[in-house]
C-alpha cells in the first residue's frame, strides 16, 4: 500500500503568473493568486476547495501484502499552467493495516512521500476536525522541487492533501486555504 511508485505519479513546479498591462502598455509579470472553487466528493466522504475544475483518476496498487490484492486509489487533482499541481486522494486499508498506530502508519506514507532521494525540512502533528483524526503536515525538498503534504487517517480511510510547486507556491496563503479547508464529512 505505501510503495513509493503509487503516491506520486504526478507533474511538478513553478508558480501561476500572469501578464498584466501597466498604464503606459509596458508589461508586467505578477503572481497571483488561483480562485478556487468549492469541491465536495460523496464516495470520498470529503470536502475542500480546488482552483479549478476537478479531474478525478483511480489506479490500482499492490495492497503491500504476499497477496495479489490491489487497493483502489482515487486521486482528486487540477494542475495549473506551470505545472504547480494540488491533490487530495484517498485509499481505504485494509483491517490490518488500518489497526496499526497511527505514527506508524504516518511515518510510513511521510518516508513513501519523501522518496529516497527527498528530504524532510518540517513536520507536524495535528489532528483534523471535530472527530480529532491523526495528521500529520511536510515540507518535502525533492530534487525536482517542493511538496508540501498532509496525511489524515480516518478509521481504515487514509487521506492525502497534497501541492507540488515551487517553495514560494507551496508555502504561500493560497495554498494554507487550499489545506485548511480540507475536512472529513459522512
Amino acid at each position: 500500500m505505501l510503495q513509493q511508485g503509487w503516491i506520486y505519479p504526478w507533474a511538478l513546479t513553478v508558480t501561476l503568473v500572469v501578464c498584466l498591462l501597466t498604464e503606459d502598455g509596458t508589461s508586467v509579470l505578477r503572481a497571483q493568486a488561483p480562485e478556487f472553487l468549492p469541491y465536495a466528493s460523496s464516495a470520498g466522504r470529503y470536502k475542500g476547495i480546488f482552483p479549478g475544475p476537478v479531474k478525478t483518476d483511480e489506479v490500482e496498487i499492490p495492497a503491500g501484502d504476499n497477496s495479489n490484492a490491489k487497493l483502489k486509489v482515487v486521486i482528486d487533482s487540477v494542475e495549473l499552467r506551470g505545472g504547480t499541481l494540488f491533490v487530495i486522494s484517498y485509499v481505504d486499508a485494509p483491517m490490518d493495516v488500518a489497526q496499526q498506530p497511527a505514527a506508524q502508519r504516518l511515518d510510513k506514507v511521510r518516508d513513501a512521500v519523501k522518496g529516497p532521494r527527498g528530504k524532510v525540512l518540517e513536520q507536524r502533528d495535528l489532528t483534523i476536525g471535530y472527530e480529532k483524526y491523526p495528521a500529520r503536515d511536510l515540507l518535502i525538498e525533492t530534487p525536482e522541487g517542493f511538496i508540501r503534504h498532509r496525511i489524515v487517517i480516518a478509521g481504515a480511510r487514509l487521506y492525502q492533501i497534497s501541492v507540488r510547486g515551487s517553495r514560494e507556491v507551496v508555502t504561500s496563503s493560497s495554498v494554507d486555504r487550499f489545506f485548511n479547508a480540507f475536512e472529513v464529512t459522512r
